[in-house]
């Protein structure tokens, strides 16, 4: 997930007259308040940040301050470390918050609510992408992205094509996160079948990087990555869509690689002790509709979760989502794994990173 630079804004309807009753007087008034406050009726929205966060902002926010006259405040970013303090503290202030699955499965009960199913209806969502507090509210992969320009009629076809740095030469780039798809790449480019991934296997997946660690650069940001893309800094990506898709609407000659992506999701949660649930599950329920997603992909190149959204016509956001391009070749990532070796794969990642 993206982290990058911290900005609150705030939708909400105000009704265009108040009125109240002093003593015998009565007085009437148009305005309303100003400032990110938080009422009664209300759900503050905790995104990512950047390009997607953006796109819920069209996708959820505003349709859904509109329909339901529930104000929404937005926030970012997501840090984990925050929504615990507030927890632990019992000063919760934030309702909806986007998060990893494996975050949501670790903490469900204890730092996030279980998801109110008379509210929120998952019946069409692939079940596979549902936990017990946590919801989808977009699927995408990641993917092997190139440059059309330095591989020509040549292109690689496979994550064992991103490490032959003799047949492929160039610069490759990745995120710089164990989380971020590394680690299973390195491994599946190995010949470890996709099926066998887990659980990972430090060494080998270390000893792979190592073959191309002289050729890698790092992102720390979604932005960066996409730059990189657009600028041709790097000539093949361990790629977000997101990022991808909008760097080719801008011009950057790539092109993706639809051969074993593996398949990714973020989900919506609420932390544990929130004023306003009620609101949240409002929310997120609004979030994981037909039109919603459908607004979402338009806006940025994560898939709908729901079968009925209505998928964008423009042929460049289509190449970038995952719709049976990979002819079965795809795999999903394992969560529940994650969720229990989030912090030890973290731990091993950052000190292969400090060699």
């Amino acid at each position: 997930m993206h982290m990058p630079r911290r900005s609150t804004v705030m939708i909400k309807i105000i009704p265009c007259a108040t009125a109240f009753l002093a003593a015998v007087a009565l007085l009437a008034g148009c305005g309303g308040e100003t400032g990110p406050t938080v009422s009664d009726r209300s759900v503050v929205f905790v995104g990512t940040g950047g390009a997607y966060q953006a796109a819920q902002r069209e996708a959820f926010v505003k349709p859904f301050a509109a329909s339901s006259g529930i104000k929404v405040v937005e926030d970012q970013p997501v840090t984990y470390a925050k929504l615990k303090t507030m927890v632990d503290s019992g000063r919760v202030t934030w309702d909806v918050v986007e998060a990893d699955p494996f975050y949501a499965i670790a903490n469900c009960g204890r730092y996030i609510e279980k998801i109110d199913l008379t509210v929120v209806d998952v019946s069409k969502i692939d079940k596979e992408l549902v936990s017990e507090c946590g919801v989808p509210d977009m699927k995408s992969a990641f993917l092997l992205v190139y440059n059309t320009e330095k591989f020509g009629q040549n292109p690689p076809t496979s994550w064992r094509d991103f490490f032959d740095t003799k047949k492929f030469p160039g610069k490759r780039g990745m995120m710089n996160d164990a989380k971020e798809g590394g680690l299973e790449i390195s491994l599946v480019a190995d010949g470890v079948p996709t099926d066998k991934l887990y659980p990972i296997d430090y060494t080998r997946a270390f000893r792979k990087l190592d073959t191309i660690r002289n050729d890698l650069k790092f992102f720390t940001t979604g932005a960066e990555q996409q730059q990189a893309m657009e600028t041709g800094q790097v000539d093949m990506v361990l790629a977000w869509p997101g990022r991808a898709s909008q760097a080719a609407h801008n011009g950057a000659k790539i092109a993706p690689v639809w051969n074993q992506p593996m398949f990714f999701w973020d989900v919506l949660v609420v932390p544990k002790g929130t004023a306003h649930k009620t609101e949240a599950m409002k929310f997120i329920a609004h979030a994981i509709t037909p039109a919603a997603q459908a607004t979402l992909t338009q806006h940025i190149a994560y898939a709908p979760i729901h079968p009925d959204a209505k998928l964008p016509a423009d042929e460049v956001t289509r190449q970038y989502l995952p719709l049976g391009q990979d002819k079965g070749t795809g795999f999903l990532r394992n969560m529940s794994w994650w969720a229990q070796n989030l912090d030890t794969a973290t731990q091993k990642w950052t000190a292969w990173i400090s060699r």
